[in-house]
This record gives C-alpha cells, structure tokens and sequence, in this order.
C-alpha cells in the first residue's frame, strides 16, 4: 500500500506539533490568517520556532492573499519550508512568490476547477470545498462530491475539505489521493486539535 502524505493544518499547540512530528506526520499547517481561530500571531509563531528550528521542512505558512512583505515577515521570525495561498492569488503574484523565497507552493483551488487549471510554479494543487459567502476560506468541515472528482491532466493534488475519520478512507478511495490536509477533522473544536484524532486517522490509512 502506498504512504499517504498527511498535512494537519491549524496547528499552534507545541505539544500536540511535537507529537504529531514523532508520529511521521509529513506536514504541519501554520496559520496566518487573522480572521481565522487557527491564527498563529508572531509570540506563537517565535516559541515554534525556537521548539522546532531542526524540522523546517515539515512545516508550511498559509496565507490568504497576503503581500510579499506580509510572507516575508513570518519567514524571518520562522523560516518554514512551503508557502500555502488560500485565498485569490493570481499566476502573475505566484510567480513573484516563488522567485522571492524559491519554496514550494500550495495553491488552494475549487474541485471544479482542478482538470482546467492553467496555474504554473505551484507543486501541489490543494483542492478544498468552496466556502459560502459567510464562511473562512478553509477549515469549515465543509465537504464536497468525491465521485465526481475529475483531474484530467494528472495535476499533483492534496485532497482537503472536511476530512476526517469517518470518511477519510472513502474520499481516498473516490479520489485516488495520495497527499491529504485535515483541519477541522482532528480538532474538538476550532483551533484545538486532540492527539487522539489524528492517532486514529493515521491508524486508518497507514495500516
């Protein structure tokens, strides 16, 4: 059986990192949204830093339509491996991004969209539930139609939007994933994550 990839994203609790790390989790979302529960403000982000400077790699910032500067700043505070834009991000902004700080990128994107996509210098499309008008543009525990996904030029593809261990084998299944982001599905409510949900994620798909 091949390794699935796994990315928990809105991770801000050192413990619950730590364990995480120690459990061969692949990656750890940081969150840098403001508006979001998950938001990892700089003290946050300095003490991770300082706990985990050996695993940069493991680690990803999430961003919603961020500047440059904005990236810039939290990469000087804590120097994670890829950068993820979850918001609006054009061709022409993920091009200076990856020129600036020459790191993988994860670009969020709408199921519908993923066999049309044209978007270029991104190595991995995270293909999450459209948000409604009144919801954050990630982490809802908002689902989408599986059967119905489509990737018809073979893209590289994280599978995301209200994963969690009651349906997590069945979206790999429909989908034929083999990277996956879980937020909301770990967490016993917004911005806590418990170690035993993502124990019993791992259980399922790494037996």
């Amino acid at each position: 059986m091949k390794k699935i990839k796994i990315k928990i994203c809105g991770q801000s609790n050192l413990a619950v990192i730590n364990h995480a790390i120690q459990l061969d989790i692949d990656y750890q979302g940081l969150i840098f949204y403001s508006k979001s529960p998950r938001f990892v403000d700089d003290d946050v982000l300095t003490n991770i830093g300082n706990a985990f400077n050996q695993h940069l790699d493991k680690f990803v910032g999430v961003f919603v339509n961020p500047t440059l500067e904005e990236i810039d700043s939290k990469l000087k505070i804590f120097n994670f491996g890829s950068i993820q834009l979850h918001g609006n991000e054009t061709q022409d902004f993920i091009n200076q991004c990856r020129d600036k700080f020459k790191k993988p990128i994860f670009k969020s994107i709408y199921p519908d969209e993923l066999s049309s996509s044209l978007l270029q210098n991104i190595d991995y499309h995270l293909v999450d539930s459209k948000p409604s008008d009144s919801q954050m543009p990630g982490g809802n525990n908002s689902t989408w139609n599986w059967s119905n996904f489509h990737n018809a030029n073979n893209l590289p593809f994280i599978l995301s939007g209200g994963l969690n261990s009651s349906n997590i084998k069945e979206s790999i299944d429909l989908t034929g994933a083999d990277f996956i982001d879980i937020n909301s599905g770990v967490e016993v409510e917004p911005g806590e994550k418990t170690i035993s949900l993502i124990e019993e994620i791992i259980s399922l798909i790494r037996q």
